[in-house]
């Protein structure tokens, strides 16, 4: 069964989806845009990547078109968003031991199960103090979220993962944490609004303002203000750590990337100003 016939019959098993589509073809246009705008491509970026023209792009991502996606690129965009996915989730850090690569191989080649299986069996024989055993943790989850990002089974390795860094401040560490947190982040954009998100949210925050602490880089502040935007968090949160951007890199730079950037849309939508909550 082509691709995207797949994902229409699965989305028509949700119980309570969190949009519901008129036609399988609205629902493809939909994916279609999603999966441009997730990966940050073009319409041009895309075409090239499906071997299509702008136009047929342009017909895809309009639900009115009668012209249906052929099977054939229906399995040519899963194949596009896999590699998309490895490309943004997966960094072969130096040095990569082998069994790390034959891992990535694994992946690269849509060989999932063949996956967990080796980082299942590769867990138990390794020593619980082994440096290599957090990122190894860390790929097994992958190995799971690849195919379903809210695998409870990738969450136990992520968390796994987690816990072996412990406290450690290598440059190493620190990458694989960073993975580890945006693979999180996706699975709180997917759950719906509740205490779960809520929860979900405030652990990633907390997350975002310790690796701050530890490497004082800005770029972990926008990522703070990011979930406390998306999750949504408290208002009060969201001003907090605006003012503590415009504090480290100015009022001017921070209003522009706010305004510009829609991760942070929450803050545009009130009329609020830091200044005002103090």
């Amino acid at each position: 069964m082509p691709y995207l016939q797949e994902q229409w019959n699965s989305h028509g098993r949700q119980l309570s989806p969190q949009r519901r589509y008129s036609s399988q073809r609205e629902f493809e246009a939909d994916w279609i845009g999603a999966l441009r705008r997730r990966y940050s491509l073009s319409q041009e970026g895309l075409a090239v990547l499906a071997n299509v023209s702008v136009t047929t792009v342009q017909n895809w991502e309009n639900p009115q078109s009668r012209k249906s996606i052929a099977p054939h690129n229906q399995d040519r965009l899963r194949d596009i968003e896999r590699d998309l996915w490895i490309k943004s989730h997966v960094t072969l850090l130096e040095p990569c031991p082998p069994f790390l690569r034959a891992l990535y191989d694994l992946l690269s080649s849509n060989k999932d199960s063949s996956a967990q299986g080796l980082a299942a069996y590769l867990i138990a024989s390794m020593s619980e103090h082994d440096p290599e055993r957090p990122r190894l943790l860390h790929w097994a989850g992958l190995a799971h979220s690849i195919a379903d990002p809210a695998s409870q089974q990738a969450r136990e390795y992520q968390n796994a993962a987690l816990r072996a860094l412990g406290s450690s401040r290598t440059a190493l560490a620190a990458a694989i944490e960073n993975e580890i947190l945006g693979s999180q982040f996706e699975d709180l954009l997917s759950q719906p609004n509740g205490p779960e998100r809520q929860e979900k949210g405030r652990h990633l925050l907390d997350a975002c303002e310790r690796l701050y602490q530890r490497d004082h880089q800005a770029a972990y502040k926008w990522n703070a203000l990011e979930v406390a935007c998306r999750t949504p968090l408290s208002t009060a949160t969201q001003y907090d750590l605006q003012a503590e951007l415009q504090q480290l890199l100015g009022d001017n730079l921070v209003r522009r990337k706010i305004q510009s950037d829609d991760a942070y849309e929450a803050l545009r939508t009130a009329p609020v100003t830091p200044s005002a909550l103090n």
